[in-house]
């Protein structure tokens, strides 16, 4: 079946024009300048292409609507992908934490394999609508990361690994104190503080290099691609690179951002950084990375909206990024990262992964979307 997407504002890797856009069988097999004979008319409104989100929390905040409170796993990715979908993105790398470091529900190894089935079913079932892929990221002080990780390893979804170490007083708690005062709200005493951080350090000490090790050969053998994470000096991200991390998700200075592109590593930040004027954790802002000429692509991490807002924001006269640019940082960029080279960008041969978009008051809405030439929204 074909498909004709006319009178577009069509935004490619490097222009935007009117014209339109032919599918057939799940790809793109033209895309022409000028009016179009036949077609479905999409008003001018802009064709980007679909968004590729490498990093998002929002599966596990519907598991968990609220503390204590589980919801059947099926039903919270059928709500996660509508949601994901709703804001334009068509590709998603659902992110879970593997290996104790907070005292979360969801992190439980049961509930982890719990969500990832959850999310396979309804894949299998044909409730989800965007492309779902699991990024697990692997807590390397932890000692039962090992025994987690290969309950999930297997599972048909995976896509994606990354190196994290949330030791207080480094990364992305490289501001102690800070840190410690959220501990003490929860109601912790210095001498509980004290302890729990020496414990996180003999862990540190005790587990983060063989951990390391064992991480990256599983992205070896499963041909994964690897990512480092909250790297914050140039040893964090020789450390990564090392083992063959292509990617640094979230580095926390100016230093690591710059080492992980002199590394050849795309350097991925927040979306909601970016959004908010800066990091709610006093690292370096998105905005700087962008100024400085580092950024490379946008996960949405907290935030999903941030996708679709972040294009929108990077093409504003503060940066110097045009519109094509700016889309690519949260579509064709991110999708080569993760080795998905079939999509990220409109042209003929690839996946037909695009998203209708209209501005209302300045506010990007999604008016329409297509998974494969499927319209999922």
């Amino acid at each position: 079946m074909e498909v004709v997407l006319a009178n577009a504002d069509v935004v490619t890797r490097d222009a935007v024009f009117r014209g339109a856009i032919q599918i057939r069988d799940g790809r793109i097999t033209d895309v022409s300048r000028g009016p179009a004979r036949a077609g479905e008319d999409m008003g001018g409104d802009l064709l980007a292409p679909g968004l590729v989100d490498l990093h998002t929390d929002n599966l596990e905040k519907h598991f968990f609507p609220r503390p204590n409170i589980d919801w059947n796993p099926i039903s919270a990715a059928i709500v996660h992908d509508a949601f994901c979908v709703s804001l334009g993105v068509t590709t998603v790398f659902d992110a879970l934490s593997v290996g104790s470091f907070a005292r979360k529900e969801s992190r439980r190894g049961d509930n982890l394999v719990a969500l990832a089935d959850g999310l396979r079913t309804a894949r299998d079932i044909g409730a989800l609508k965007a492309t779902h892929l699991l990024h697990w990221r692997c807590e390397l002080t932890s000692d039962d990361l090992p025994p987690m990780l290969e309950r999930l390893i297997d599972n048909p979804l995976t896509g994606a690994l990354s190196l994290m170490d949330h030791t207080p007083g480094q990364r992305q708690y490289r501001n102690a104190e800070r840190f410690f005062a959220s501990w003490r709200e929860q109601g912790m005493d210095d001498a509980a503080i004290d302890a729990r951080v020496a414990q996180a350090r003999a862990n540190q000490a005790a587990n983060v290099e063989t951990n390391r090790a064992r991480v990256a050969n599983l992205a070896r053998v499963r041909k994964l691609p690897l990512f480092a994470h909250d790297d914050e000096t140039v040893e964090h991200v020789d450390a990564a690179a090392a083992v063959g991390a292509v990617a640094a998700e979230f580095p926390v200075t100016e230093e690591a951002a710059r080492r992980s592109r002199e590394r050849g590593m795309t350097v991925i930040m927040g979306g909601p950084n970016l959004i908010r004027g800066g990091s709610y954790s006093g690292n370096i802002g998105v905005a700087e990375v962008a100024e400085l000429g580092l950024l490379d692509a946008i996960a949405s991490d907290y935030v999903p909206r941030s996708m679709i807002e972040s294009p929108f924001l990077l093409a504003s006269k503060r940066f110097s990024f045009t519109l094509p640019d700016a889309f690519a940082v949260v579509s064709l960029n991110p999708a080569r990262a993760a080795g998905l080279n079939d999509r990220g960008a409109i042209e003929p041969g690839l996946r037909a992964d695009l998203i209708r978009v209209r501005l209302h008051g300045g506010h990007p809405v999604v008016a329409a979307g297509w998974v494969g030439g499927r319209r999922v929204a």
